[in-house]
């Protein structure tokens, strides 16, 4: 997944030298008055935490827990976008704005297409569960082929959002603004990191059960003899195992897509009077 997932925000009393954004756009001697507020801050505090956690998502977490974690960082970016330190420095120059509204953008057509994705699974995972019960090697075939169409679909809408989770700099006015856009990349990249993780997940697993059944070798299905019942043994865990991982899947990415449409809508609300 993104074990190796590390990025920090650019926020008051953290090092200089940790956000390309404050790099290009800070002065030496700038005094950061219209800054953000302290790190004491509650929406501060709780954003930092969210970030941080993404740190900490791996291949041990499941990918609604990734899901999860994106819906709580995007809730807590939300609450920052709500405050007027925040709010009036991205008012003041809207050179970068274009590129965080894209990113939204394409990531909520990511985690609506993911959903789709997740609810076409369930059918297809039913599908070869049928193919089984009625020993019918043409049915599970099908349901191998509709397997793989997924497992493309996914890998498709991953790299479609990796770009998103590079964060190059952000060209900025003033150490303020750079200060709350590169809070805003940084969200959009942690968020485009683990959705990236989480559709690969699921390719994996689609994958996984897609190779069960080429293994199995069902075409001939003369008789239940006991290595054709170790096949349909190692289909129908591949199977669970998939439908394990994508359990809250469809609830989860529903949530996200809402969220990254809401965060997209704030940012249009403040940008709209310099647009």
């Amino acid at each position: 997944m993104v074990s190796g997932f590390r990025r920090s925000v650019s926020l008051p009393g953290s090092n200089p030298s940790s956000s390309p954004a404050r790099r290009r756009c800070e002065k030496p001697h700038h005094l950061r008055s219209a800054s953000l507020p302290c790190r004491s801050h509650p929406a501060i505090s709780h954003l930092l935490d969210q970030i941080r956690s993404f740190s900490d998502f791996g291949i041990r977490c499941s990918p609604a827990s990734g899901l999860d974690r994106i819906d709580r960082l995007l809730s807590a970016l939300d609450d920052i976008l709500r405050l007027p330190q925040a709010q009036d420095p991205l008012r003041r120059g809207p050179a970068w704005a274009d590129r965080l509204l894209d990113g939204f953008l394409r990531l909520a057509d990511a985690h609506g297409s993911f959903r789709s994705a997740v609810v076409a699974l369930e059918q297809h995972n039913a599908e070869a569960r049928a193919a089984i019960r009625r020993r019918d090697p043409v049915r599970l075939d099908s349901a191998a082929r509709s397997h793989r169409r997924a497992e493309k679909e996914l890998i498709r809408l991953a790299t479609a959002v990796k770009d998103l989770a590079r964060c190059p700099p952000l060209i900025c006015s003033d150490a303020a603004e750079a200060e709350v856009a590169g809070i805003v990349a940084e969200a959009m990249a942690a968020t485009a990191a683990t959705s990236a993780a989480v559709f690969l997940g699921i390719a994996a697993a689609s994958s996984a059960v897609a190779g069960s059944m080429s293994k199995g070798s069902w075409t001939a299905w003369p008789s239940r003899r006991p290595s054709k019942k170790g096949s349909e043994e190692a289909e129908m865990a591949a199977m669970e195992k998939l439908e394990e991982c994508m359990e809250g899947l469809e609830e989860g990415s529903g949530r996200v897509y809402r969220s990254s449409v809401n965060i997209r809508v704030a940012l249009l609300n403040i940008l709209t009077p310099s647009l």
